[in-house]
């Protein structure tokens, strides 16, 4: 499964929200992380998007912990997105049902 996840023009709150991707041990094990849309060669570490790749049930599972311990750490929730690239299974679609993700077609995994 391909997620984007997009800030809607929050920069700090998106490379706030890698960094805590990066250091849980349990996403980063279960995922791969990158960002993507770099503005211009002179603004170091400025990205658009988080990028992620989950193999497993399991990395969604702890995908939906990090984010969940992610907007317990902060006075509010940032203004993000999380879109799903491709087709999903009838386990994903179930799963991202219990998730309190911010999906931007919910209606998607109805």
């Amino acid at each position: 499964m391909e997620l984007t996840i997009n800030a809607a023009g929050d920069e700090q709150a998106l490379n706030e929200f890698y960094s805590w991707l990066r250091d849980d041990v349990d996403v980063a094990r279960s995922a791969t992380i990158s960002t993507a849309g770099s503005r211009g060669s002179g603004e170091m570490g400025v990205f658009e998007v988080i990028c992620m790749s989950i193999g497993s049930l399991t990395g969604l599972a702890n995908l939906g912990i990090a984010w969940g311990n992610f907007l317990r750490s902060r006075k509010e929730a940032p203004p993000f997105t999380i879109t799903i690239q491709g087709e999903l299974t009838a386990e994903q679609r179930a799963m991202l049902r219990n998730l309190d993700l911010p999906l931007s077609r919910p209606e998607d995994v109805e």
